[in-house]
């Protein structure tokens, strides 16, 4: 297998160079970022403008077998590769297509009754689960939390949960999700806080959605 040899600066400018990477500036008229947990943030990459060039995500999916090979992950063991919806539902296709030999993908999608959250696979994936070891990817990790539903999913359905987790970013700061070493091209920590603690709330700034086109247009526009 011929692998690409970018470093993790090569890829941060990458997502650069896709405007896909945003840092508050310190101008308290911009607005800053709303994660999907519920915590602010003065960062984020926009996975969403990277992910659509396929010969990009072909590459970043070599990388990643090839970091995982690297630190220990046996490659003939990955027999399945799942990744939650929507943002790291082609990232577990490619990888699947790159790790060949059968290898199948699934992208379970996240589900809300209450305060209960689950992830929950469609009919046809779940017969492919039973007893086959799986890979977890995530386009980004913010807090681990999708990546430990999903492979709670997987053991449900009797998968088998490899102990690492492939991930385009990591902007977490924790190296684990519940023992599964994260493997990321790019390991940044970015500051997140709860709404009541945000310090650009404090000065005024907005929190908004980043992955809502009209919202990445406005965090990055001329102030």
């Amino acid at each position: 297998m011929v692998m690409p040899t970018r470093s993790e600066e090569d890829w941060i400018r990458v997502y650069q160079d896709k405007q896909a990477l945003w840092i508050h500036d310190g101008n308290v008229v911009r607005p800053h970022a709303l994660l999907s947990s519920g915590k602010h943030s003065s960062g984020f990459f926009n996975s969403r403008l990277v992910i659509p060039d396929e010969n990009l995500l072909w590459d970043a999916a070599l990388e990643l077998l090839k970091i995982f090979v690297g630190q220990g992950g046996d490659i003939d063991k990955v027999e399945g590769v799942v990744g939650p919806q929507t943002g790291a539902t082609k990232l577990a296709e490619t990888l699947a297509e790159v790790r060949g030999h059968s290898c199948f993908w699934a992208s379970p999608e996240k589900s809300e009754k209450g305060r209960e959250k689950s992830m929950l696979f469609r009919p046809e994936e779940l017969g492919a689960l039973p007893g086959k070891s799986v890979l977890l990817c995530e386009d980004v990790i913010t807090t681990g939390g999708s990546v430990e539903l999903t492979a709670n999913a997987v053991t449900k359905a009797s998968g088998i949960v490899l102990s690492f987790v492939t991930a385009l970013v990591n902007r977490s700061g924790i190296k684990e999700v519940n023992g599964r070493k994260i493997v990321a091209l790019i390991d940044r920590d970015m500051p997140t806080w709860f709404p009541e603690e945000c310090p650009l709330c404090k000065q005024g700034s907005k929190a908004m959605l980043p992955k809502d086109p009209a919202n990445w247009a406005l965090l990055n526009a001329a102030y």
